[in-house]
C-alpha cells in the first residue's frame, strides 16, 4: 500500500493508499451497503414517519465515529452521529462489545432531540473495532407531557420525554425485552416504536451482514484503508473547491418568531469567514438559550454548517466527515444553538433550522462573489419545519396518534441560472416526502379538501423561488381531533433572498370554524370558496377541530435570485398561466401587465408599470463619502463580479448599469436608494396576520441611484437602523 494521502491542494491528482481500481470498487460497495441500510427501514418499518416522510436516515463511521457514508435523508439526524459515537465509547469504554446495539436519544450526546431515536452497533473484525454502524428514525411519540412530545410548554428537560443514554437493546445478537420494553413503556404509540425498532435491528444486521462479506473478500487492511481514503478524497476535493473563493466574511442571520410559549424574535446568526485555512462559521452571535423548547445543544450548529456546505457546495464531493477538515466552528455555550443542560430541547430542530438558514444566507453571499463557484449560489431554501401532531379517536373507533409532515411541500431557494425546485422541501432532507393523501384518510380520520401549489409563495427574483404546497384538512367519522401545530417563520419569512431577491412565502396556518358540510356537495377546493370566519394561527398553536372545521397549512417558499424587475414578462406570463403568481403580483412585483383570460402580455403597460416602480425605488441618497463621478461611471465595467456588484478601478459599481456606487473600503449599502418597506411586499403570505406588515420585522431594499436595479433586500429588526455590511472582501 502506499503511505498516507497528500491532501495539498496542489496536488493534481488523488493518491489512494490501495489502487485506484480497489478505491472505486469499495467506496461504491459501501455506498451500496449504506443505501440497502436506508432500503431495509423503508421495507420494514410500519410507521409513516418513516416510510412516507423519509423521516430517518443511516450511515457507517469509521473506528472513531468519523462519517464515511450517509444517507440521502434527513441530514440532521446523522450529521452529529460522530458525537454519538464518541460518546458511546466514552460512556461505557471497554464494555462495548460484539454483537450489541445501543439505542440512544439524549440531545447532548449527539440525538437531535428525544423524538430522534439512534441505534449505534459497532463493528468487529477478527476481534478488532472497525467501524460502526447507525440509524436513526423520528418517533411519533416517546412521552413527556404533550401527545407527540414536542413539549411547547417545558422550561426545562426534565418536563419532556425521558431521555436514553445507551440502551443496550441487543446484546450479543439477542434483543434484550426488559430494556425494549421499558423504552416502549413511555410512549402513547408503543406499537409504532417498536416496529420501527425492529426495522433499525434490521438495517443494522442488512449493513453489518454486507460489511463483514465485504471484509471476507477483500481484508481488513483494504477496507479500512478505503474507509480513510473516503475521508481524505472528500477533503481533498473539498480544498481545491474553496481554493477558488475570494478571501473575506459574509454574514448570515435568521429570527425565529415563536418559542413555544409566546412569540418572540431570537436571533440566530452567523459570520463565515474564508482564509488561507479554509472555512470558519462563527455563531456567538446567536441570542443567549431560553427556557422554552427550541434550544438545541451543540449538536445544532454542528448539523447546521453539515448540512449548508453539503447542499451549497458538495453536490459534486462524497458526503462524508472529510469535509470538515476545512471547517471550524465557533459557538459559545449556554447559546439557542449550543445550550447547557438542563434547558428544554424537545423542538431543538427549529434551532437546527434556523441555524441553517443563517448559514445558508452566509454561504450563498460567499458563492456569489466567486467566478468558479457562483453557478452553486441559492438563495434560503424552505425556512422552518411545518408538522402537525394529530391524536384522538380514529375512524374505527380506536386511539391514534400521527404527525403529519409537510416539511416535503416547502420551495427550493432560486439559484444563480434559474428559478428554485417547486415543492423540493428543506435543505437538510434531500429525499424528504409527504405521506399521499389517499393513505393518510385510510388511516386517520381526516378528510383533504386539496393539495396543491401555493400561488405567490415563492420568492419573487429575476430566478423565481421554488413555490410550496397547500393543504386544507377536516375531521372525518370522529367527532373532534387534537391538533398542535409547530412551525416558525409566521410573521415573516425565514426564506432570504439574494443578490436583490425578495424572501420566499412564510409559514402559513390557518383555521375555519363550521365551514364545511360534508353531506353536501360540491366541497370546494380553494380556500378563497370556503365559507366561515378565519383565524390566522401564529407559528405555534394548539387547537380542537370539530366536524365542519377546516384547517389549512402552507409551508414557506424558496427565496428569489436577483432583481424581480429583471425577469423576462414572457417567465412572468407562464408563471400565471401555471397558477403559480397571481395576476396581482405579476403587476406588483414584477410590474408585468396581462390582459384578458388568455393572460396576454400588454407590453406598452408593461414598460410604463416598470418604470413607475424604478422611480418609486430612487429616492434620494443622502450619505457623507461619495466618490467623484464622471460620464465614465455610468456604464458597464469589466471587473471582478461580487453579487450585484462589480469591483474595478478602486470602487464598487452597480453590475447592471456600471455605475460608480462607493469606494472598494465602505459598505456600498450606505451609497444606495434605500427604502424601508412592510415584509408583505414580498408577497401576499408573508405576515398573512398583520396584514402584511411584522411587528418586528420590515425589508430594507438597496437599490442603484442610477438605474434604480435593486440591488440587496434585507430582513431587518425594525429598531436597528444601520446598514448591515454582510460581505467585506479581506482584500478591502
Amino acid at each position: 500500500m502506499n503511505g498516507p494521502v497528500n491532501t495539498d491542494v496542489a496536488v493534481a491528482r488523488f493518491q489512494p493508499r490501495t489502487d485506484p481500481t480497489t478505491f472505486e470498487v469499495l467506496r461504491h460497495r459501501l455506498w451500496q451497503i449504506n443505501d440497502e441500510q436506508g432500503q431495509t427501514v423503508l421495507n420494514v418499518s410500519g410507521s409513516q414517519v418513516a416510510t412516507e416522510a423519509n423521516d430517518f436516515n443511516v450511515a457507517i463511521a469509521d473506528a472513531e465515529g468519523n462519517l464515511v457514508v450517509i444517507g440521502p435523508y434527513i441530514l440532521a439526524q446523522v450529521a452529529p452521529l460522530s458525537l454519538l459515537v464518541q460518546n458511546v465509547i466514552k460512556s461505557l469504554g471497554d464494555q462495548v462489545a460484539e454483537g450489541d446495539m445501543y439505542l440512544c436519544n439524549d440531545p447532548w450526546f449527539g440525538a437531535v432531540h428525544q423524538n430522534d431515536v439512534c441505534v449505534l452497533a459497532p463493528l468487529y473484525w477478527q476481534g478488532r473495532l472497525i467501524a460502526w454502524t447507525g440509524s436513526v428514525v423520528h418517533q411519533m411519540d416517546v412521552g413527556g407531557a404533550a401527545p407527540g412530545s414536542w413539549c411547547h410548554e417545558a422550561t426545562e428537560t426534565f418536563q419532556e420525554a425521558p431521555r436514553y443514554r445507551f440502551l443496550r437493546v441487543v446484546r450479543d445478537g439477542r434483543t434484550q425485552r426488559e430494556v425494549v420494553d421499558t423504552y416502549l413503556t413511555n410512549s402513547r404509540t408503543p406499537d409504532m416504536l417498536e416496529l420501527d425498532l425492529r426495522a433499525q435491528i434490521a438495517a443494522t444486521n442488512a449493513a453489518q451482514e454486507r460489511l463483514h462479506a465485504l471484509l471476507r473478500r477483500y481484508g481488513q487492511d483494504a477496507v479500512v484503508a478505503t474507509m480513510k481514503d473516503m475521508l481524505d478524497y472528500s477533503a481533498w476535493l473539498f480544498r481545491r473547491k474553496i481554493a477558488g473563493i475570494p478571501e473575506g466574511q459574509w454574514l448570515g442571520e435568521c429570527y425565529l418568531d415563536h418559542d413555544g410559549k409566546t412569540e418572540n424574535t431570537l436571533r440566530y446568526a452567523v459570520t463565515l469567514r474564508k482564509d488561507a485555512r479554509g472555512l470558519s462559521f462563527d455563531y456567538r452571535a446567536t441570542g443567549p438559550q431560553v427556557s422554552a423548547f427550541i434550544n438545541s445543544p451543540f449538536g445544532g450548529v454542528l448539523s447546521a454548517t453539515y448540512m449548508a456546505l453539503f447542499a451549497y457546495m458538495c453536490g459534486d464531493i462524497p458526503w462524508n466527515s472529510g469535509i470538515m477538515r476545512h471547517v471550524h466552528i465557533i459557538s459559545d455555550e449556554g447559546a439557542l444553538n449550543n445550550a447547557k443542560f438542563p434547558a428544554p430541547v424537545s423542538g431543538a430542530l427549529e434551532s437546527i433550522w434556523n441555524s441553517l438558514n443563517a448559514a445558508s444566507a452566509a454561504v450563498g453571499k460567499m458563492l456569489t462573489c466567486s467566478d468558479a463557484q457562483r453557478d452553486s449560489a441559492m438563495a434560503v431554501w424552505q425556512g422552518s419545519t411545518q408538522v402537525y401532531n394529530l391524536f384522538g379517536t380514529s375512524q374505527y373507533g380506536e386511539p391514534f396518534g400521527s404527525m403529519i409532515i409537510l416539511s416535503g411541500l416547502g420551495g427550493g431557494g432560486a439559484r444563480s441560472f434559474g428559478d428554485g425546485h417547486d415543492n423540493s422541501g428543506g435543505l437538510m432532507a434531500p429525499r424528504y416526502s409527504s405521506i399521499n393523501v389517499e393513505h393518510a384518510e385510510s388511516l386517520y380520520p381526516i378528510l383533504y379538501l386539496y393539495r396543491k401549489r401555493a400561488i405567490d409563495s415563492g420568492g419573487p427574483g429575476a430566478w423565481r423561488g421554488g413555490v410550496s404546497a397547500e393543504s386544507a384538512v377536516t375531521p372525518h367519522h370522529t367527532e373532534e381531533i387534537w391538533l398542535r401545530l409547530t412551525s416558525s417563520g409566521s410573521n415573516h419569512s425565514h426564506t432570504a433572498g439574494l443578490i436583490g431577491g425578495y424572501p420566499g412565502g412564510a409559514s402559513m396556518a390557518r383555521v375555519k370554524r363550521g365551514a364545511v358540510n360534508l353531506g353536501s356537495a360540491p366541497i370546494a377546493a380553494d380556500w378563497a370558496e370556503i365559507g366561515g370566519n378565519e383565524e390566522a394561527l401564529p407559528a405555534k398553536a394548539s387547537l380542537t377541530l370539530v366536524r365542519g372545521d377546516v384547517f389549512s397549512a402552507t409551508p414557506h417558499g424558496g427565496g428569489g435570485y436577483g432583481d424581480p424587475l429583471q425577469r423576462s414578462a414572457e417567465q412572468v406570463r407562464q408563471d400565471v398561466v401555471g397558477g403559480l403568481v397571481s395576476v396581482a403580483s405579476a403587476r406588483a412585483i414584477y410590474g408585468v401587465v396581462l390582459d384578458d383570460a388568455a393572460h396576454v402580455i400588454n407590453a406598452a403597460q408593461t414598460e410604463q408599470v416598470r418604470a413607475r416602480i424604478r422611480a418609486a425605488r430612487s429616492g434620494p441618497v443622502d450619505r457623507a463619502g461619495h466618490i467623484e463621478r464622471s460620464a465614465s461611471d455610468r456604464h458597464a465595467v469589466a471587473g471582478e463580479t461580487v453579487g450585484s456588484l462589480t469591483r474595478a478601478h478602486g470602487a464598487w459599481h452597480c453590475a447592471h448599469c456600471g455605475f460608480a456606487l462607493a469606494p472598494e473600503r465602505d459598505n456600498p449599502k450606505a451609497f444606495c436608494a434605500r427604502n424601508m418597506r412592510p415584509v408583505g411586499v414580498a408577497g401576499p403570505s408573508v405576515a398573512l396576520r398583520h396584514g402584511g406588515d411584522s411587528p418586528a420585522v420590515h425589508l430594507i431594499e438597496y437599490c442603484c441611484p442610477e438605474c434604480a436595479a435593486l440591488l440587496f433586500v434585507d430582513q431587518r429588526l425594525k429598531n436597528e437602523t444601520h446598514d448591515w455590511h454582510d460581505f467585506n472582501l479581506s482584500s478591502h
